[in-house]
């Protein structure tokens, strides 16, 4: 169990690491654009569908396990306050679980878009250049499918109600 959450919390914070280079290279880059449009009246081409295309999915998606592994996401706890502590307990394995099923189902659902769009060599043209969007499509069952990884290997966790380690040095990288 514990190379498994091991590698669980590698990939989901490598995951973030990415969605993280992903938002660094898109300032960069839409901030070029601004300057040197300001500057030299030029703009880097196909701004627009990078932007839009990968550096927004990388954004968007890509942290989706590691938020699910701080355990980052909206939780409710209108009720909670009124629970004893053992349905408390079963309350968050059974939403575990239904999040582990309803991500397991997107990454099967946008797997087969992703094949279907690599088969066709989905493309976006730009300034007359076929732009591959194709791999874009990857980022999101990877996504889905390490975020209900996260949800499955926590429910140990849960069910003995121990401390769940949601920031712990291997996050760091150490």
């Amino acid at each position: 169990m514990a190379v498994l959450y091991r590698l669980t919390n590698q990939a989901a914070v490598g995951l973030a690491m990415l969605g993280t280079l992903g938002i660094l290279l898109m300032v960069i880059h839409v901030t070029l654009d601004v300057l040197l449009r300001s500057v030299f009246s030029v703009s880097i081409p196909a701004t627009v569908e990078l932007v839009t295309r990968y550096y927004l999915i990388t954004l968007a998606l890509l942290p989706l396990g590691w938020v699910e592994w701080r355990r980052g996401m909206i939780a409710v706890e209108a009720l909670e306050g009124l629970m004893k502590p053992w349905l408390v307990r079963l309350s968050d394995v059974l939403v575990s679980l239904l999040s582990a099923a309803v991500y397991a189902v997107l990454a099967v659902a946008t797997w087969d878009k992703a094949m279907e769009q690599y088969d066709i060599g989905s493309y976006v043209m730009s300034l007359n250049f076929p732009m591959p969007v194709w791999p874009t499509y990857f980022a999101l069952p990877a996504a889905f499918a390490l975020a209900a990884v996260v949800c499955v290997v926590r429910l140990p966790f849960l069910a003995r109600d121990a401390a769940y380690p949601s920031s712990t040095s291997d996050e760091r990288g150490s």
